[in-house]
């Protein structure tokens, strides 16, 4: 009975330790990929980010993730603020809070002032101890506001976000959401949208980077308010994937409309489908980083600078800019479509404009600022896209007859020429 009682006494010890020495381990782990998180969001050139009121357990840890962007425009910076409390189990680590939006000096809590007292945009997540696999759901509550100044009112319902991690060396983030049906009115007037769905994969780092996007809106009602049949636009699709690797970025967008009708009249239905590539990859890379570090130094976006700043910071990265161009990108029209029985069109379209490359790398931006170097720019466009079966005033317009059995237009672009059909128009 004696050893019994030993042994049992020593078999909780034993666990117990595991079990504390595990959770310990939890906690570690915790703090170090919080710490590199925030590290890693702190080398962007225009992220500042700190972690704050920093308290670790071994049961539980509690603190708050900064990050303040600037955003130039004389109001002050803006400040994304996380209030997180995590709590340390064996196998894994659930952590909870909320976001809040900062902006201004001084601060003002931007979701505060829309959502309502009490409502915040929450996140609840948990984190795999041993694969550093993670779930992280971001909820976005319901709330009615109207804007003071226009009148504009917005009845949001709510919506849920959850982005996954593999846990992988390579980074891969999943993204899958809904936000569900709401209305913005003015007056009479009314903007209902359907269900809209999310869904995206992020995977790489820097240089290296693939990304997919899925946009899905099941409905989208627009009533003018006159009493006219309101326009229903439904089942509209958007996708978009990019590839930057050393070699090469590349970027392909498809956007579909099933229908849109009035009343019981289909009046449209179309997709269209573009890409863009052939532009260097390490050079669209480094253009993008020192662009970014050049604007938190002017801190301003590059649009309301002057045009003086403009061109003096784009001369500071000319060399990437123009060595991006080098490899001759090509915009390619894969296919358009676009149909009406209402209106009596079914036209397609596809195409490529390609800028050529050679020797590029030997202009500046000074010689941009003039009317030879923009000359020798557009030289260097060439493209040719063609549209069959185009609508009566399109074809009128470029010179054909509506009435013609072929109603088609072959655009050729070369240079600052245009020609259409064969007859110039520029």
């Amino acid at each position: 009975m004696g050893k019994g009682l030993v042994t049992a006494t020593a078999v909780v010890v034993i666990g117990a330790a595991g079990y504390v020495g595990g959770v310990a381990y939890s906690s570690q782990r915790f703090e170090d990929e919080m710490a590199r998180m925030v590290a890693e969001l702190d080398r962007s050139s225009d992220i500042k980010a700190t972690r704050e009121d920093v308290d670790s357990g071994w049961f539980g840890s509690t603190g708050r993730v900064e990050m303040e962007l600037a955003t130039g425009d004389g109001e002050g910076p803006m400040r994304i603020v996380l209030p997180y409390e995590a709590g340390h189990g064996l196998l894994s680590t659930t952590m909870q809070g909320n976001v809040k939006v900062l902006y201004g000096t001084p601060s003002r809590d931007v979701f505060a002032e829309v959502l309502g007292d009490g409502k915040a945009i929450a996140f609840d997540g948990s984190v795999d101890n041993f694969s550093g696999a993670s779930d992280t759901t971001l909820t976005l509550p319901a709330f009615d506001w109207q804007d003071p100044e226009s009148g504009t009112r917005i009845d949001f319902q709510g919506g849920e976000l959850l982005a996954s991690h593999d846990g992988g060396d390579t980074p891969e983030i999943t993204v899958d959401g809904e936000i569900t049906p709401f209305d913005i009115t003015n007056g009479a007037e009314k903007v209902s949208v359907g269900t809209l769905s999310l869904n995206g994969i992020y995977r790489g780092a820097d240089n290296d980077f693939r990304q997919d996007d899925k946009i899905v809106l099941d409905t989208l009602t627009i009533d003018n308010g006159t009493g006219q049949p309101p326009v229903v636009a439904s089942d509209i699709r958007y996708s978009g994937e990019t590839r930057l690797d050393p070699t090469e970025l590349r970027y392909l967008m498809k956007l579909s409309v099933q229908d849109v009708s009035a009343g019981d009249q289909q009046m449209a239905s179309g997709d269209v489908s573009i890409s863009i590539d052939r532009l260097q990859g390490a050079a669209v890379y480094d253009f993008i980083t020192q662009l970014q570090g050049l604007l938190e130094e002017a801190g301003k976006p590059f649009e309301e600078l002057s045009e003086e700043q403009q061109v003096a910071i784009l001369e500071k990265v000319e060399a990437p800019l123009f060595t991006m161009l080098s490899t001759s990108p090509r915009m390619t029209l894969e296919s358009l479509n676009a149909k009406s029985d209402a209106f009596g069109v079914d036209m397609q379209g596809d195409g490529q404009m390609i800028l050529d490359g050679a020797d590029i790398t030997d202009l500046t931006i000074q010689e941009l600022q003039t009317v030879p170097g923009q000359q020798a720019f557009l030289n260097r466009l060439s493209g040719r896209f063609e549209f069959r079966n185009v609508p009566p005033m399109m074809a009128m317009m470029a010179g054909v007859s509506p009435q013609a059995a072929d109603r088609n237009l072959v655009v050729e672009i070369d240079g600052d020429s245009v020609k259409i059909n064969g007859t110039p128009i520029y």
